[in-house]
């Protein structure tokens, strides 16, 4: 979030810093020591304070300070509670910001960034907190999902561990609430991203509000411009147009949104990613309707309608949702009509529907590599060994990642007839190391399952 400091808070900020250090704890005075507390020590302080302004007097921020002064700046531990304690003092009569006290709201805004993808050097370098303080919080998410996993546990049984027990109450029930909400709770992940995207515009706005903005240009993707989105999201969430000004302006600093050379908006991958989740329950029944009436026509246009990132999301719904024969008919009216993206998508999603076995054979003779050699990785999963004899030939594509999934998918049908050619390549000294060794794994699979490897 963007506070709004001015130039004399962060100099009136640093100073009182030093003041501590130096004067009041009286630190070193060396050259080195002072060009290492003026450099690095003060302005490492003054970026997280001001990074975390709204959090000066959280217990939790407290103990993250005292790392940052143990583990990263190598105070004495005697000593960090009541040197963090003083630094903070001034840092308080400076940034006068309202205080949340709430112990967990720190644990809330790291993992709010890490569930939308953001790395720990990154949340340490943007927060200012200890990178080994954010190791840990994960290190201790990891040990509660493995005991959660095992055995179901509820929090009053997980605090009954001793090992997580240590993590302390408060870090314990937070990291509960937080495994059990991404495990059980839909949309649980796009929310808190949401809710990130809100915090970085530093707006008075709610996940729904911010939900029917992205709806709307889905929907109108590279139809409106920003005067008419304004309109239409002043009408439909009755708030001013002003802040939606300000939303829209901001959402395309962040890249959350894309203006085209037009003028027109549209969703960036982040954003459709995130608003997937929210359109499939209606995309889906829209969907089911198209079929229950065999209108293939209706049902294309739907899927065709789509930004690329909620279309793969619709095509994994489709799988799971529709019948086989449907699903693959829905599915086929699509493909060659979007992007090689979401081409190369569909056979990995054919390769879970055994009647798409005709449409992937035409694959093998496609132009593209990377369909050939996801041809044969679906053939592999499908196991119709009608496929064996298509197969062979690819065992001397030009490209080595078809020949890879060739040996693959020849190894998964196990058909005795490509044995041969799969020795030849397994001895061939002029094929790549990995070609070869998927060549002799699937010569001894092909063995085993022909049970001639169990004679030997």
């Amino acid at each position: 979030m963007n506070w709004g400091w001015t130039k004399n808070d962060l100099t009136s900020l640093a100073e009182s810093l030093a003041a501590v250090l130096l004067e009041e704890w009286g630190g070193p005075r060396s050259p080195l020591a002072l060009k290492y507390i003026n450099e690095t020590i003060i302005p490492d302080l003054v970026h997280c304070f001001c990074n975390n302004a709204d959090l000066l007097t959280n217990s939790t921020f407290a103990e993250i300070v005292q790392w940052k002064l143990k583990n990263q700046f190598a105070n004495p531990s005697a000593v960090v509670v009541d040197l963090a304690r003083d630094l903070l003092l001034p840092a308080q009569s400076i940034i006068k910001r309202p205080q949340i006290t709430d112990p967990k709201e720190p644990w809330r805004r790291i993992f709010r960034l890490w569930i939308g993808g953001e790395s720990l050097p990154n949340i340490a370098e943007r927060m200012g907190y200890p990178l080994d303080y954010l190791d840990l919080l994960v290190l201790r998410l990891k040990k509660l999902k493995a005991f959660m996993v095992n055995s179901r546990a509820s929090l009053l049984e997980c605090q009954r561990n001793t090992e997580l027990r240590e993590f302390g109450f408060e870090q314990l029930s937070f990291l509960y609430q937080f495994q059990t909400g991404v495990v059980g709770e839909p949309l649980y992940k796009e929310r808190l991203i949401l809710e990130q995207v809100i915090w970085d515009l530093g707006m008075p706005l709610l996940v729904p509000d911010l939900v029917n903005l992205l709806e709307i240009i889905h929907t109108h993707e590279g139809k409106l411009d920003e005067e008419s989105l304004i309109a239409a999201m002043s009408e439909t969430a009755g708030m001013r147009a002003n802040l939606f000004s300000c939303v829209i302006d901001g959402l395309i600093s962040i890249h959350y949104i894309q203006k085209n050379k037009a003028g027109k908006l549209a969703l960036s991958e982040k954003s459709a990613q995130t608003i997937a989740g929210f359109l499939l329950p209606k995309l889906g029944e829209q969907l089911k309707r198209a079929v229950s009436i065999q209108d293939l026509e209706l049902a294309q246009g739907i899927l065709l309608n789509q930004n690329e990132a909620v279309l793969i999301r619709l095509i994994d719904w489709t799988l799971q949702e529709l019948e086989q024969k449907q699903a693959l008919e829905v599915l086929n009216s699509v493909y060659q009509k979007v992007s090689r993206r979401v081409d190369i998508y569909l056979i990995k999603v054919f390769a879970n529907i055994p009647q798409a076995f005709d449409l992937l054979m035409k694959c093998l003779g496609d132009n593209d590599s990377l369909i050939r050699a996801r041809a044969c990785e679906a053939l592999g999963q499908i196991g119709n060994k009608s496929a064996v004899s298509s197969l062979i030939p690819l065992l001397r594509d030009p490209v080595v990642g078809v020949r890879e999934m060739a040996v693959q998918a020849l190894g998964e049908m196990g058909d005795v007839l490509a044995m041969n050619e799969l020795l030849r390549v397994a001895e061939d000294y002029g094929e790549s190391i990995n070609v070869r060794e998927r060549a002799r794994g699937a010569v001894r699979k092909i063995k085993t399952l022909s049970g001639e490897g169990l004679s030997s």
